[in-house]
């Protein structure tokens, strides 16, 4: 702690009693629905894989608290809602990989299988995940998210809105919500504008993906 560059950050946002903070942008995600679509993608989970891709590439948004210490986790993971057949709401945890394959597959696979559970399961996470959901309902211009205080949470969360028409392309609102003692605006900006490139080119994105059945 004492040799880390934001030590005197950390301390003075965790001193207050809301430490918190939130970023709303509007991301261009036009030529990523396409070739989602295309390539037989579903769109929540695609979008799963590039904002955890896009989130893994910040390492300020690896961070977390642990005990009362900061730690880098190497690799975060989605944890993200789901609407369940039965209409209630389920958490469903994902192991990340940069293979979108195997992401794809394994992720849909436990998401058909927390649909079918029988009770919702709203069970707490490790550490190493980020938090995300969808209001595909909804084009939003603000999120506020519930926040345990004590301790102190600062695990990420993520939601983005519908697929929103803009001119001729496609936009999303997409939220990022933080602890302001382990990240500012320039990571933020640096999380919102990696996404954007990703959804800009999403044959980089989705590297080596093959067709989906």
């Amino acid at each position: 702690m004492e040799t880390w560059s934001r030590r005197d950050q950390y301390r003075y946002f965790s001193a207050m009693q809301w430490p918190y903070w939130s970023l709303n942008s509007e991301v261009d995600v036009t030529r990523a629905r396409g070739f989602m679509k295309q390539h037989g993608v579903p769109s929540y989970l695609g979008m799963i894989y590039l904002v955890t891709k896009a989130a893994n590439a910040i390492p300020e948004l690896r961070l977390r608290i642990q005990d009362g210490e900061v730690c880098e986790h190497e690799t975060v993971h989605p944890s993200f809602t789901l609407l369940a057949h039965d209409g209630e709401l389920r958490f469903c945890a994902a192991r990340y990989t940069d293979d979108p394959n195997a992401f794809l597959a394994r992720t849909r696979e436990q998401s058909e299988r927390i649909k079918r559970a029988d009770a919702p399961l709203l069970t707490a996470t490790a550490q190493d995940v980020l938090y995300l959901s969808c209001l595909p309902w909804v084009h939003f211009t603000s999120v506020s998210h519930p926040m345990p205080l004590a301790p102190q949470d600062a695990i990420p969360r993520i939601v983005w809105g519908r697929f929103e028409p803009r001119g001729a392309g496609v936009v999303l609102a997409v939220n990022l919500h933080l602890h302001h003692g382990l990240a500012d605006g320039l990571h933020a900006s640096r999380f919102m504008l990696g996404l954007e490139e990703l959804c800009a080119d999403p044959e980089k994105g989705f590297a080596g993906l093959a067709p989906q059945g």
